[in-house]
């Protein structure tokens, strides 16, 4: 059965690391790293991002809620397909993600407003970023 510490080890290894190299580029105790590979402890939240993002791996994975190591990243790209950044941009904004980051559903009215205003705001900006880059 997977487990954060048999992941996470797995992951290391396949990367050449040892205990101490991974301990020295997150800036931590080489005992940490153990407790972690033996399940005795649990990353904390910010580090717990870090390493998925180092191994490209989601964090559901680091935490064996899903056996698929995909990171969100790549989930994205994936299902994107092999667009440029200037073509990303033109495709229709996926508002309901956008919109969860910004707490739309407990927003005034002028609040959402402000809010739609602001995204579609930044999508211009960068389209015309994009548009210049590739003059």
């Amino acid at each position: 059965m997977s487990t954060f510490g048999t992941r996470l080890k797995r992951l290391r290894i396949n990367k050449d690391m040892t205990q101490q190299d991974f301990a020295e580029h997150f800036d931590l105790n080489k005992s940490s790293i153990s407790k972690y590979e033996k399940d005795k402890n649990l990353p904390e939240n910010q580090l717990l991002v870090e390493i998925a993002d180092y191994f490209d791996v989601s964090v559901d994975y680091l935490l064996c809620r899903t056996d698929n190591a995909t990171s969100l990243n790549d989930a994205k790209l994936k299902s994107e397909g092999s667009l440029n950044s200037a073509e990303q941009l033109v495709k229709p904004l996926d508002m309901k993600d956008l919109l969860g980051l910004f707490g739309y559903a407990m927003t005034s009215e002028e609040g959402k407003r402000e809010i739609l205003d602001f995204i579609n705001f930044k999508h211009e900006v960068l389209l015309q970023h994009y548009a210049k880059k590739e003059s």
